[in-house]
């Protein structure tokens, strides 16, 4: 089965937390042979990290956590507004996790 796309519309953004970029970046580790990831939320209005989780895996269920941990940051749980999450959509974004996660939210 074949996940929808979802594409974000260009949009204005006016303020903090309208729209926020999620991506994973990883390097290497050479003593180690293996990868580290840092997982990062961007508001693309001041372009400030939000939250991030860096370790030797992630996956869908590390996404959901930061943007939970995002949200309670700036105090959107409260709020009836919600930002707009854009993603590459990469298998962690595409999870039952996340996207269970990003319904629950809202």
């Amino acid at each position: 089965m074949k996940h929808p796309r979802r594409l974000a519309c260009n949009r204005e953004i006016k303020g903090s937390n309208e729209l926020w970029e999620l991506d994973i970046k990883y390097g290497y580790i050479v003593g180690e042979d293996r990868f580290f990831y840092l997982l990062c939320i961007i508001d693309v209005y001041d372009r400030a990290i939000i939250d991030y989780h860096i370790g030797l895996n992630c996956e869908g269920k590390h996404a959901a956590q930061t943007l939970q941990r995002a949200l309670c940051k700036r105090k959107m749980f409260e709020s009836i507004e919600r930002p707009v999450i854009r993603t590459d959509n990469g298998p962690q974004f595409i999870c039952h996790v996340f996207e269970e996660t990003c319904e629950q939210c809202k």
